[in-house]
């Protein structure tokens, strides 16, 4: 602040001057003063409305210094406030994170839970079926043997005859007080060799007790163990493991030995396999095997197979081979496929590579020709292709 200077009988007289200034974020003023000319009374005077000024210049500092740190004592507290929420929140939300977590976890556990018990569900339906099944094969195999029975009653035939349409009435009288009287052999050639000349069914001293095979007399020198026969389609041959493994089926018609009893005939010397086959238009041939060996069931009842000859092509040793084969089944696939050949192709039991050109145990489709469904029936891929389904077939073994 600036006042004029003032004179007094010609005389000046010293003004104080005011100088205020201030710092920009600062609490204190300063003040400066310097001395002008003015009278006692005005220097009085001005004083006081200086320090009035002053007073009042002071008083407009320090209130918004005070509204200032009002305002920031209420930022902290609201930002204080704000904080706790948020902890509040990010505590809830853990909370309901690990709540969902455990419900995803046990949701997770019920679903894995149903679908192993629709695993186990399917597996029941599976084997119900499959028992349903064996039911129906045995009935239908009991009657079978029942009418065959009951019409060798009535139509008997001569002592030692063989009757070509019903093999059961050849075993019945082959097996009469001549063979009952003499010793049991170990298979049909040693039947053979002890002057049994009649085709038929024989008990077997080398297999478990009760089991019998049908023994070829005639077909080659004789002397052949049937081990397979498929010649009417009047027995199934979709069985499992155990059922192959212990043998199936009417030694008189149409049957499988037994991967068990095959294994205890072909591992006790050596055998060469014979195999026969006959079209629906009355065509045959065969194919002969030097070698022909299983082994037991903890090798999966393993072909041993080698030394083709004959009329029908290779269908065994060929590529792919069955030789080295592990035996499959519906149930138990030991082949060398990706899939179960078993069940791609008819269900039945062999010695599957991947999967292979012969099939002697597929399905049998009847006279369907060249139209029946590839790979399904009974084949011989090398003669008639795996769209021909043969009429009749045999597997037989003797002692090489």
């Amino acid at each position: 602040m600036n006042l004029a200077p003032c004179h007094v009988s010609g005389t000046q007289i010293p003004q104080t001057r005011f100088y205020i200034s201030s710092s920009a974020g600062s609490r204190s003023t300063n003040v400066h003063t310097s001395v002008v000319c003015c009278s006692f009374s005005q220097l009085i005077g001005f004083k006081m409305a200086n320090v009035l000024l002053l007073a009042a210049f002071l008083l407009s500092f320090s209130s918004p210094t005070k509204a200032q740190d009002t305002s920031i004592v209420i930022s902290t507290a609201n930002t204080e406030a704000l904080e706790r929420q948020l902890a509040e929140n990010k505590e809830e939300t853990g909370r309901l994170k690990n709540e969902v977590d455990r419900l995803s976890s046990l949701v997770e556990t019920l679903l894995s839970r149903v679908d192993s018990l629709s695993a186990e569900l399917s597996g029941e339906r599976v084997r119900s079926a499959q028992l349903e099944q064996n039911l129906t094969r045995r009935v239908q195999e009991l009657e079978v043997r029942l009418q065959t029975r009951c019409c060798s009653e009535m139509v008997p035939s001569p002592q030692g005859a063989e009757t070509t349409a019903n093999p059961r009435v050849t075993s019945t009288a082959v097996a009469g007080s001549s063979r009952d009287a003499q010793e049991l052999k170990s298979d049909c050639a040693a039947y053979k060799a002890s002057g049994q000349t009649t085709s038929g069914v024989y008990p077997l001293d080398s297999l478990p007790s009760g089991v019998q095979a049908y023994c070829d007399m005639d077909t080659a020198g004789g002397g052949w163990t049937v081990v397979q026969r498929r010649q009417d389609g009047s027995v199934p041959f979709n069985r499992t493991w155990e059922e192959y493994k212990l043998g199936f089926g009417d030694p008189g018609g149409e049957y499988w030995l037994g991967n068990e009893n095959i294994h205890l005939l072909t591992n006790q010397k050596e055998y060469l396999l014979r195999v026969e086959l006959q079209d629906w238009e009355g065509n045959q041939t065969f194919a002969e095997y030097s070698t022909f060996r299983v082994s037991g069931e903890s090798d999966g009842y393993r072909l041993h197979i080698s030394g083709y000859s004959g009329t029908a092509g290779d269908s065994m040793t060929g590529r792919p081979s069955n030789n080295g084969q592990r035996f499959s089944t519906v149930d138990r696939d030991n082949d060398a496929s990706s899939g179960s050949c078993s069940q791609r192709y008819g269900q039945g039991g062999w010695w599957f590579n991947k999967c292979g050109y012969s099939y002697l145990n597929g399905r049998y489709l009847g006279n369907c020709e060249n139209s029946c469904p590839a790979v399904q029936g009974v084949l011989w891929h090398h003669w008639r292709g795996g769209s021909y389904s043969l009429k009749s077939v045999s597997m037989k073994i003797r002692a090489s």
